[in-house]
């Protein structure tokens, strides 16, 4: 007894575990996790970014999250990206679409079209969905491939002297993705997956399906990580973490009124992306409800962007308003810790 009342004393409690979770949002949600990591370990002293006990990074989050685990300061990396700095780590179009990408997936819309011409032409009897079934065969298995992304990864690693390896990591990096033949998620950096290297792992999770061609290691095919999931936050409650920080960049737009002009407007694109930031985000917050009730003792802290207007809202793999989105998140949560953000402000200062 006499042991328990002593481990209740300041002196002799453990510091509690602390675990970075980022979501995926594309090059845009990636640049807004720099943006407000920045702005965090900037304004809380408390926050510290690379001292963090345990990194998960999913989809976009996963590039961000192997800088971060490996030391790389976020207000260092905002700066890079932020003055677009000859330097290995100055995420470009390069990084993700290489000089032949856009013919590249030219062929494959065009290879998509005759696949779909080639079953319409003698089958009037069939409607278009059983004509689209029939085509997939012949179907591209997406419009551009990951090979640049992971170029990319492996030379920023080797240019700034950091490791592609997760055994040689200090401090534990995991990257969620899913298989896609077997219908699960494999989490790159723990058991037989920790020998995969780095700059692999976060092209298999970053392989948006239809986007991207699945990404293949070691003959199995894999996709985005935060397909059917949003953010993993339960990885870090299996590894013990006592306090989880979730950073969720992919939110949908709230319109308020016909004059801010509704989403199908913007057309098809813009369709399909609302779609799917409403499914991961209620993925994300049924998830971390689940995991308070089971948990109640481990801390959870979410940041994430409002549902308005904002370089966000936009062609999530796409560059132009790259630089405004990782400004957009420096910002914003610069004005969030000083008000709806107050407690978290609170906690790490």
């Amino acid at each position: 007894m006499r042991g328990r009342v002593l481990d209740w004393l300041p002196w002799r409690r453990k510091p509690p575990l602390r675990a970075l979770v980022l979501a995926g949002g594309g090059v845009i949600g990636g640049m807004y996790e720099v943006g407000a990591l920045a702005a965090c370990d900037e304004l809380l002293p408390g926050f510290r970014c690379n001292a963090f006990d345990l990194y998960i990074g999913s989809s976009a989050g996963s590039v961000v999250a192997s800088f971060m685990a490996q030391g790389i300061r976020p207000h260092d990396l905002y700066q890079i990206l932020e003055e677009e700095r000859d330097d290995p780590l100055d995420f470009n179009r390069g990084s993700v679409y290489h000089k032949g990408s856009f013919g590249i997936a030219a062929r494959n819309l065009a290879y998509f079209l005759w696949a779909v011409g080639k079953r319409a032409v003698g089958g009037f009897t069939l409607d278009w969905p059983d004509i689209l079934a029939r085509s997939g065969r012949d179907m591209p298995a997406g419009f551009f491939t990951l090979a640049p992304l992971e170029d990319f990864m492996r030379r920023a690693f080797a240019g700034k002297g950091l490791s592609n390896n997760f055994h040689e990591l200090a401090r534990p990096l995991l990257i969620p993705a899913i298989d896609l033949d077997w219908a699960q998620r494999v989490v790159f950096g723990q058991g037989a997956f920790r020998d995969v290297p780095i700059s692999h792992a976060v092209a298999a999770s970053s392989a948006i399906p239809g986007f991207f061609e699945p990404y293949r290691i070691a003959g199995r095919d894999y996709v985005d990580g935060d397909v059917g999931h949003t953010g993993h936050a339960d990885l870090a409650v299996e590894h013990r973490a006592d306090l989880i920080v979730v950073v969720n960049p992919a939110v949908p737009l709230k319109v308020g009124s016909p004059e801010e002009g509704a989403v199908r407007e913007r057309g098809l694109y813009a369709i399909m992306e609302q779609a799917g930031h409403i499914t991961s985000f209620n993925l994300l917050e049924l998830g971390l409800r689940e995991l308070k009730l089971r948990h109640p003792l481990v801390e959870f802290h979410l940041i994430q962007p409002d549902p308005q207007p904002s370089p966000l809202i936009g062609p999530s793999m796409g560059f132009e308003a790259s630089r405004a989105a990782l400004r957009f998140g420096y910002t914003s949560v610069r004005d969030w810790l000083s008000g709806a953000g107050a407690a978290f402000a609170a906690r790490f200062r």
